[in-house]
Formats: structure tokens, C-alpha cells, sequence
């Protein structure tokens, strides 16, 4: 039974429903992908910098990696573990990188008697009219100025038009305004670009309030079909291919096999 929703179960069952039914309904095995996993180590360091200014930056990235490998099952196919830690060595080594990283500046929550805690992980929760469970989800910082933003490791530079294109941001907008936090509609991309010369992007943007009433219809429908049982298969999106889809082989696969 689900209990609730996030950000990223919307987004995979927009992606592809039959993929989100074998996730979530018949929760067959997945596999994580390398990028998933330097994703969250480096997600987990910078969360730890920022949190504590004064420790090594390099130490907390010696404790991230080994903890997100811990319990994951990764399909590493031509990749080595080893490769993917020394490139979070190489970009956390950048001056350029490390002093944007220094610049964040998270939000200081009042957690009552005296004391204070940065607004790093912020739990959110999200309820929309008609959909019988909770939209949960996490917001990596809230910017001092009050700007939620996520984190995102790249290998190549985002533009403008594909942060503002984020579903994500209206959602956690969404759900600070309606738990009655002061909003000031802006949300912040902030970008480790792992080129060459890795580089840092902030990117942001603002959202309309009236934007709200598409995000609700969206997860109206996506809530909708999943009480049908409404799981179409999706071929056409990019996520139906051997190299994004866990379940590629047990679905179109078997068909391309034979």
C-alpha cells in the first residue's frame, strides 16, 4: 500500500507508469547507477561543509563515499569505484569549486531554547486536494535569503531553460508555502559541473504562484491513475532503453531479444 508520494516517484511515473508499478507495487530489485551514487556522496559532503565551515572538505568526502556504497547494489558495468571517488577528490579540490561552496550560506532554524540549526535536509510535506496520501520530500538548503535550492552533480553545464523546466522546484515551493513558510517564489539550481576544469553554476529562477494549480493537476492525475491501476507502458520516453531503466530486460528487452 502506498503511504505517499515524492518528487521522484512522480517523476519516474511520468517517465513511464509500468516502471513505477514494478518499483513501488511489485517491488522488483533495482540497481543503482554510479552517477546515483557520487550524486548522493557529493550531495551528503557539501550538506557537511557547509553545516561545519571548519572541517576539511577532503576528510568529510573520505567518510561520504564509503557510506553511500554501503548496502547498494551497483551495476558499475566499465567503471571502478575507485574512479568515481578520485573524481570527487579532483573537483573538491578545485579552489574555484571550494570557495562557491564556502559562499552557501544555509538559513539558521529556530528549534526553541536558544538554539539554532541550519536548514540543511529540510523535511517538507505537500497535500493536495483529491490525492489520499502526502507528497513528502526534502529540500538539501534553504539559502539565508530564504531561497530553497538542490544540489546537482552534471557532466556538462545546464541551461537556463532546463532548471526552469524543474517540476521539483514548484513542489518545494508548494510545500513551504502551504506549511506557512514565508516564500519569496525563487528557487536556486546549484550545479558541480564535472568537466575538465570542473565549475560551479547557480541558477535561478521564480514561480508564479498560479503555477500551483498545475502542479496539483499533475499529481492529481498521476494519484488518479495509480488507484485505477493505470500503468501504460511509456516506450517512447528517454528512460526506456537498457542504460536507464532497471526493468528494460524483464520488459521491451525480452521482446528485442528474441
Amino acid at each position: 500500500m502506498i503511504d505517499h508520494l515524492s518528487y521522484s516517484s512522480i517523476s519516474l511515473f511520468l517517465d513511464c507508469p509500468e516502471a513505477w508499478r514494478r518499483k513501488y507495487i511489485a517491488q522488483e530489485p533495482v540497481r543503482t547507477s554510479p552517477p546515483l551514487v557520487f550524486g548522493s556522496a557529493f550531495h551528503n559532503c557539501v550538506e557537511d561543509k557547509i553545516a561545519n565551515p571548519e572541517k576539511d572538505i577532503l576528510s568529510i568526502w573520505g567518510d561520504c563515499w564509503p557510506a553511500a556504497l554501503e548496502g547498494q547494489d551497483v551495476y558499475w558495468g566499465a567503471e571502478t569505484p575507485e574512479q568515481h571517488f578520485n573524481e570527487g577528490v579532483r573537483i573538491l579540490s578545485n579552489k574555484a569549486v571550494l570557495d562557491e561552496i564556502t559562499k552557501i550560506k544555509p538559513l539558521k532554524l529556530d528549534v526553541g531554547t536558544d538554539t539554532e540549526r541550519p536548514a540543511i535536509e529540510q523535511k517538507v510535506e505537500l497535500r493536495v486536494p483529491k490525492v489520499g496520501v502526502p507528497i513528502i520530500g526534502y529540500i538539501d538548503v534553504i539559502l539565508e535569503d530564504g531561497t530553497p535550492a538542490d544540489f546537482k552533480t552534471s557532466k556538462a553545464s545546464w541551461s537556463d531553460s532546463k532548471a526552469s523546466e524543474q517540476l521539483q522546484s514548484l513542489f518545494y515551493i508548494a510545500a513551504l508555502n502551504q506549511m506557512e513558510v514565508t516564500v519569496n517564489w525563487k528557487f536556486a539550481h546549484l550545479i558541480f559541473v564535472k568537466t575538465k576544469e570542473p565549475k560551479f553554476q547557480r541558477l535561478e529562477h521564480s514561480h508564479k504562484p498560479a503555477e500551483l494549480f498545475f502542479l496539483f493537476r499533475v499529481i492529481e492525475q498521476v494519484w488518479d491513475a495509480i488507484e485505477k491501476q493505470s500503468f501504460p507502458l511509456h516506450p517512447g520516453s528517454w528512460r526506456c532503453s537498457p542504460n536507464f531503466c532497471d526493468f528494460y530486460q524483464a520488459c521491451k528487452g525480452q521482446y528485442m531479444n528474441e
